[in-house]
């Protein structure tokens, strides 16, 4: 039980990452996992500023229905998930999920991402603890250009 708690707050820790957080874009650094700076720069490279997201969470917790995010001038205009309407800054826009990936490779000891072409982070396996059993978190992304 203390693990599948522990798991639920790591993930709402990881989609809920404070506004000004990702106001100004995520922005390299040089600290920052190569693959995700390369993910970042196909996605730069791309211009897309208007789509949508759809983030679907699995783990040993109760089922999450899919946050989806819409993205217009690169500025989140509506966030969702089922048919409740959430705040901005707990969306998926590119920034915020590259942003989660960031921070899970500074405190998760197992992190795994699969990146399409065009930069977008498809599927992120995130392991807070290696040892611990039942705590892990599975991202499924999926974009759609507006």
């Amino acid at each position: 039980m203390k693990t599948t708690v522990r798991a639920l707050l790591l993930a709402l820790a990881l989609t809920s990452v404070p506004a000004a957080a990702h106001a100004q874009g995520f922005e390299p650094a040089p600290t920052d996992d190569p693959e995700l700076v390369a993910a970042w720069q196909d996605w730069e490279a791309k211009g897309i500023d208007d789509y949508t997201t759809t983030v679907k969470l699995s783990c040993f917790c109760p089922t999450i229905p899919a946050i989806r995010t819409v993205v217009r001038d690169g500025e989140v205009r509506k966030v969702t998930q089922g048919d409740k309407r959430l705040a901005h800054r707990k969306g998926h826009s590119m920034d915020q999920l590259f942003e989660m990936v960031r921070e899970a490779h500074a405190t998760a000891d197992h992190v795994e991402v699969t990146y399409t072409p065009r930069g977008v982070p498809k599927s992120i396996t995130i392991d807070p603890e290696e040892l611990a059993a039942d705590e892990e978190s599975y991202y499924s992304v999926s974009l759609s250009r507006l």
